[in-house]
């Protein structure tokens, strides 16, 4: 009993002297809970899961058909490229092969036949011209009649067409020897395709042949295996929830690890966020292709990767812990523990002030402002009339992600292009910027509101850009004794308390 006394009693010292170094100030049946302003790193990291892929991946497949004789590879066979990976049946494209250089020899005889007839014809054409010279001086003289003449001159004439014959004949040959030869050709193609061959250096992760199979290939390519590269340098296409794409660079350093080596962490780098969007159950998702070593081969295709990436690091920053901005007391909490005398910071009821005062920041008329404030307001009344009830917390997240989602929608139609534009430059530059109201631990034990702008946030702490020094202390919650109310949570991180 003595022993169990004397441990009870060593857990309260130490609870008191937990709640002492936290900045706990406590009162009859409840505590503030504080933590100190200070300096430090904070890093945003966007969490993810992919699938591990080869860096290139191909596919062999057979560009002629026939029955398989020989398969030279086999799963995880590492092949150079030019290695033979299997062999179909050549017999009928050797025979095609034989049958085109017959057909080719034939045809280039029949050329050398047309030339020879084209020299015959030649030596006909110049000899009857010769003998019609003749006629026609001998005519001249009344040597001949006219008859001997007029056959002379027929005689030029036919000699003449049969040349003209002869070489349409020669053309006609050699265009023959043209298309045999280009169907040898392809003949000799389709022969040396008959052993498929690896297009790389890698190694085979997929066989779908066997001897004696055959292969079709008459519409398309038949796939025949999968070969990957070198898998010392693989891929992770991750899949990014849209909310996370913003700041996510090409570069960003990324770790992750597999569930087949759980204690095994593995970084790589961004390589490429891919445009095209995927949709699942109502949730838009982009690829990010991360690119790692992977030396030792531990790390296969297919395998599910948990990623971190880190987008945004700062280092030696004024922060808070991230319940500070979560903390929102209730009313009467209010009333009993904020500081005697401190004026009430009136909140902000409108979460489109911001967007009003981008707009001015940008140049736009103070008739174009009104005009679309106009448009704003009557459109997301609803939407903002959730926002400031603060007994439905519940549903101030996702309304002031469909308020966001609305205000960019409205924008992009009432806005022209240009003006547009450098309204999203400012919004991507203030992307991690905030307003907020938090609550800092007073010299007297009670709190009191005091608004600031935050920046950065991991999720764990939050960066200050100002409205706080360091050693101030932050109120993280009220602690009641016994059943233990506190602090509201609910709301977006960093809204106006």
């Amino acid at each position: 009993m003595k022993l169990r006394n004397l441990s009870l009693a060593s857990f309260l010292l130490g609870v008191a002297a937990c709640g002492a170094a936290q900045g706990v100030e406590e009162t009859p049946g409840a505590s503030l809970g504080a933590a100190p302003v200070s300096m430090g790193d904070v890093t945003r990291v966007v969490n993810a899961s992919g699938k591990i892929v080869p860096r290139d991946e191909v596919m062999v497949g057979s560009e002629v058909s026939g029955r398989i004789l020989q398969v030279e590879v086999d799963f995880n066979s590492r092949v150079k490229q030019g290695d033979v990976l299997a062999i179909i049946d050549p017999q009928s494209f050797e025979n095609r092969v034989r049958q085109l250089s017959s057909r080719l020899e034939a045809a280039n005889a029949d050329t050398r036949v047309r030339e020879a007839s084209i020299n015959r014809a030649e030596v006909n054409l110049s000899q009857a011209e010769t003998v019609l010279r003749r006629q026609e001086d001998l005519f001249s003289q009344n040597a001949v009649s006219q008859a001997r003449l007029d056959e002379a001159l027929r005689t030029v004439g036919v000699a003449r067409a049969d040349l003209e014959l002869n070489r349409a004949q020669l053309e006609s040959a050699l265009a023959s020897v043209n298309q045999i030869q280009a169907e040898l050709a392809t003949a000799r193609l389709d022969l040396e395709r008959t052993t498929i061959t690896s297009p790389i250096d890698g190694v085979i992760i997929d066989r779908k042949i066997d001897p004696g199979q055959t292969v079709q290939a008459s519409f398309s390519a038949p796939e025949l295996f999968a070969l990957a590269a070198d898998l010392s340098d693989i891929r992770v296409e991750a899949q990014i929830v849209e909310s996370d794409v913003a700041g996510l660079d090409e570069g960003d350093v990324a770790k992750f690890s597999v569930d087949a080596y759980p204690d095994l962490s593995v970084e790589g780098a961004v390589e490429q966020l891919r445009l095209k969007s995927q949709e699942a159950n109502n949730i838009v998702t982009y690829v990010a292709v991360v690119a790692a070593k992977n030396d030792d081969n531990k790390l296969m295709p297919g395998m599910t990767a948990n990623l971190e990436i880190i987008t945004d690091v700062k280092s030696g920053v004024l922060r808070i812990p991230a319940q500070a901005d979560r903390f929102r007391p209730s009313p009467d909490q209010i009333a009993v523990w904020q500081e005697e005398g401190t004026e009430e910071i009136e909140p902000d009821a409108n979460p489109l002030s911001p967007v009003y005062s981008r707009l001015e920041r940008i140049g736009m008329s103070p008739t174009d402002i009104a005009s679309t404030r106009e448009t704003l307001e009557r459109a997301t009344a609803p939407l903002i009339e959730v926002i400031n009830d603060p007994t439905r917390t519940f549903l101030h997240t996702p309304t002031r992600i469909r308020l966001a989602e609305l205000t960019e929608n409205i924008l992009s139609t009432q806005l022209n292009p240009a003006i547009y534009s450098q309204y999203r430059a400012l919004l991507a530059a203030e992307r991690n910027i905030r307003d907020a109201n938090l609550w800092v631990l007073t010299e007297t034990g009670k709190m009191r509101r005091q608004p600031v702008r935050l920046g950065l946030s991991d999720g764990a702490f939050i960066e200050v850009i100002s409205g706080l020094e360091t050693g101030q202390q932050v109120v993280t919650g009220i602690r009641q004794s016994g059943a233990g109310g506190g602090g509201r949570p609910g709301g977006r991180p960093g809204a106006r308390g």
